[in-house]
């Protein structure tokens, strides 16, 4: 047998592990929502970090902050970059904003098409402030202060004639004081009116009340609302449904609701949900194990630019071949005598974790590997990475007979 430590292949367990235990709940960076809410601007510009690596959500805010000089430097530029980014990756309020400026020639050069272009994509995906504007162009504008001023009119005379996706527009409207103050209580107030009908605004609430974000925590109502927006057909609700049944958030753990969820999100597109079902499949956690399925899964979140699928995949097929390490002899009887090729081929023993790829297995152990499974949430809680110091490696390989 030949012991190996390479930080490579550390790696290849931490990604297993991280991903097996997925499904940890980021809420397109809640913690930077929160700091924004209460108007801790310097808490919400480390959370939401260069707005990359906080997604499409965590790009928009900070363009905000850029553009209107919350707790940074005003920099016009930087906010329009940051706005443009956010865009491109589909989040109808930055579209919105963007296709505003594009019209009024506010900040860039005035472009019809491409405001108009912006403005369809967030028309089309909930924000009512754009369904309103495109309106307004068709019929007429009467100047940028003239129109954003019938704009605040026309969306709450809509959410009050209970139009479930104004109901939403308002209640983010509250959020970043647009046209109307930042108000808490108010945006809480239409995301609850909106809920039944809109899928945004009851994942929005759902996350609140997990988080106890401006709400009483209460996971079980989180659960509720959550399974509404699901039923929606809104895949990333689907996706954070699964992790809820996944993780016991609001009820108890249930391994097949939660495959079915992740299932129905991979299937519409979801990056994080086709990773995490991939995982699932390549473990035999709460479904049967299909590594060339769990493949596919993976190859359809990679090709979306998913960071951590492109890692899990890159790793795993750098395995499948044969690295430059002595076999031994019979190694079969060490870990797999016995057993049968479709068992789970990641597993935990003792306080060893065993991945058995067919041709070869690796086998990680370390004194408290165990720990690595406590829940994270506990005060004294250490990073994943330092409880996965000091362990060893063993690569086995079996040998033609």
């Amino acid at each position: 047998m030949k012991h190996v430590t390479s930080p490579r292949l550390l790696l290849v367990i931490v990604l297993m592990m991280l991903a097996l235990m997925p499904l940890t709940v980021s809420a397109d960076s809640m913690e930077g929502r929160l700091a924004y809410r209460k108007g801790d601007f310097a808490a919400a510009f480390r959370e939401f970090g260069t707005g990359v690596q906080s997604g499409p959500v965590g790009s928009y805010f900070l363009a905000l902050m850029y553009l209107r000089g919350e707790g940074v430097a005003r920099n016009e530029a930087r906010g329009l970059e940051l706005l443009r980014i956010s865009a491109d990756e589909g989040y109808s309020a930055a579209q919105y904003l963007l296709g505003q400026r594009y019209y009024y020639g506010q900040g860039l050069p005035r472009d019809m098409g491409q405001a108009m272009s912006y403005l369809l994509a967030a028309s089309a995906d909930d924000d009512y402030r754009a369904h309103v504007l495109l309106k307004i162009i068709e019929k007429g504008s009467r100047g940028e202060k003239k129109d954003r001023e019938n704009i605040v009119v026309t969306v709450k005379q809509k959410a009050r004639s209970k139009v479930a996706d104004a109901q939403y527009t308002l209640a983010f409207m509250y959020l970043i004081g647009d046209g109307v103050p930042k108000d808490g209580v108010e945006e809480v107030r239409w995301y609850r009116a909106a809920a039944a009908k809109n899928a945004r605004a009851a994942f929005m609430l759902s996350l609140m009340y997990q988080y106890g974000e401006g709400i009483p925590k209460n996971t079980a109502e989180a659960l509720r609302l959550m399974r509404i927006a699901a039923q929606q057909d809104d895949p990333r609700a689907q996706y954070y449904l699964g992790t809820f049944y996944y993780q016991g958030i609001g009820t108890q753990i249930d391994r097949q609701s939660a495959v079915a969820w992740f299932w129905k999100s991979a299937e519409n597109g979801f990056a994080e949900a086709q990773l995490a079902y991939g995982m699932l499949l390549l473990s035999g956690d709460g479904v049967a194990v299909d590594k060339s399925q769990a493949f596919e899964w993976f190859g359809k979140a990679a090709r979306q630019d998913n960071a951590r699928a492109k890692e899990v995949l890159r790793e795993l097929l750098a395995y499948r071949g044969q690295p430059t390490i002595s076999s031994i002899k019979d190694p079969v009887t060490v870990i797999t005598s016995g057993k049968h090729q479709n068992e789970n081929p990641l597993r935990l023993e003792g306080k060893g974790v065993f991945l058995d790829q067919g041709t070869f297995a690796l086998k990680f152990s370390m004194p408290t590997l165990t720990d690595a499974y406590a829940p994270q949430s506990q005060p004294a809680a250490r990073p994943l990475l330092e409880k996965l110091q000091g362990g060893t490696f063993d690569i086995i390989f079996r040998t033609s007979q």
